[in-house]
């Protein structure tokens, strides 16, 4: 399935689509799904998308390799400045106003590192279904960092 992305970049494949090759597919070497899921690991009444996360690892490492496998070849530095900007975003509630006055720069910067994120991800943030699959991404970055 082929669809454009308000970033202006086609997006292919779906959640959905069939899937063929390691658990952690293309670019998620060092990624590997847990085992089991302890009762504690997550408490629902928290945060949902953690809970769906860490309750289906083996996709969430597939849907970290194909939302954020770009993002993921990026250096350290620079991939912590999009993945922290874009949680500044979602904690701020979409505001890019209150964004930049959290991360300590101009509304713009904010504006061109979520273009970046949306390019490289080929995913728009003004699209629901789109929005959700990134959030889900980032929730499973967090997972398979908090593992490492």
């Amino acid at each position: 399935m082929r669809r454009e992305t308000g970033a202006g970049g086609p997006h292919t494949g779906s959640a959905g689509d069939s899937y063929s090759g390691s658990a952690g597919g293309p670019g998620a070497e060092g990624l590997g799904a847990r085992e089991t899921l302890e009762p504690d690991d997550v408490a629902p009444d928290e945060r949902w998308p953690a809970v769906l996360v860490a309750g289906a690892p083996e996709l969430s490492v597939r849907l970290l390799a194909e939302v954020f496998g770009p993002l993921l070849a990026l250096a350290p530095a620079e991939r912590a400045l999009l993945v922290g900007t874009l949680d500044a975003w979602l904690e701020c509630g979409g505001s890019v106003g209150r964004a930049a006055v959290r991360l300590r720069c101009h509304r713009n910067t904010v504006f061109n590192r979520l273009r970046r994120l949306e390019r490289l991800t080929s995913r728009s943030l003004s699209h629901p279904c789109e929005l959700v699959e990134t959030v889900l991404a980032l929730e499973a970055l967090r997972w398979a960092a908090g593992r490492g």
